[in-house]
């Protein structure tokens, strides 16, 4: 079987730059002989450098898979890391007439992770995307991943940072050093600039500023939702495969025994 790995990568990334995603593709070409294109799509523009919202550059990005898909026979394997996890999904939701041509999908810190779904052998905290659940069309097919510590594949269910999304149409981690800023000014900042209802203010909202603050940094200054994939991940059974790995190899028994 002829494959052709389509990537989206992330925010600030358009084509091949990130370098996050890089090794779970080099991967799959190695166990799967895939071609591998990166799409390139409008990720770097939003809100770096320029004015496209996310739904937007996602729009366009779905029209960019399309066009691959239709000029190759190939069957196809979707990866999308981080805000490329957007485009592959709406792809998915808007073109049900190339799903038997989806080998697998791989979302990398994606931020519609299910709860239930992870890596075999990664702890599983509770809790799943920063933007919600959402198993997509193809849930037999599709695999995640998600880095302990990072907030946008896995944050608490009440989480203040799930508020963020609905502040402006950016990536969800664009969003995050402000919300640290603001609450660590106090509530009176951060409760109109999240737009909380009132019951949120009532309720424990002290101890889930400090939480939510813990979930942003994990983002903003622990490296893990980009050295969290990269780096080796001691899973205690002496299995240290890097989390892009560990992802890769999901895909590719998929492949194989399909």
């Amino acid at each position: 079987m002829a494959l052709t790995a389509l990537i989206l990568d992330g925010a600030g990334s358009a084509g091949r730059t990130s370098g996050v995603v890089d090794p779970c593709v080099e991967r799959l070409r190695w166990k799967t002989g895939c071609t591998a294109k990166w799409v390139p799509w409008a990720a770097s523009l939003m809100g770096v450098g320029g004015s496209l919202s996310w739904p937007e550059a996602s729009r366009r990005a779905v029209n960019s898979i399309a066009a691959q898909v239709r000029a190759t026979d190939n069957d196809i394997i979707l990866i999308g890391y981080s805000a490329g996890c957007r485009p592959v999904r709406e792809f998915l939701e808007k073109h049900p007439e190339f799903h038997n041509r989806i080998a697998a999908v791989a979302l990398m810190a994606d931020a519609w992770q299910p709860a239930s779904r992870q890596q075999y052998g990664v702890p599983n905290p509770s809790g799943h995307g920063i933007m919600g659940s959402d198993f997509g069309p193809l849930r037999d097919r599709t695999y995640w991943v998600a880095a302990p510590g990072d907030p946008i594949p896995r944050c608490a269910r009440d989480s203040l940072l799930r508020y963020l999304p609905a502040v402006a149409d950016a990536v969800p981690g664009q969003m995050l050093a402000t919300f640290v800023d603001k609450a660590h000014r106090g509530r009176l900042q951060l409760i109109p600039f999240l737009g909380l209802p009132i019951h949120e203010w009532l309720f424990g909202l002290g101890p889930r500023i400090e939480r939510s603050i813990r979930e942003a940094e994990g983002y903003l200054t622990t490296g893990r939702h980009t050295r969290g994939y990269t780096e080796p991940f001691d899973s205690g059974d002496g299995d240290r495969r890097p989390l892009a790995h560990r992802l890769a190899d999901s895909v590719a028994w998929k492949v194989r025994n399909q």
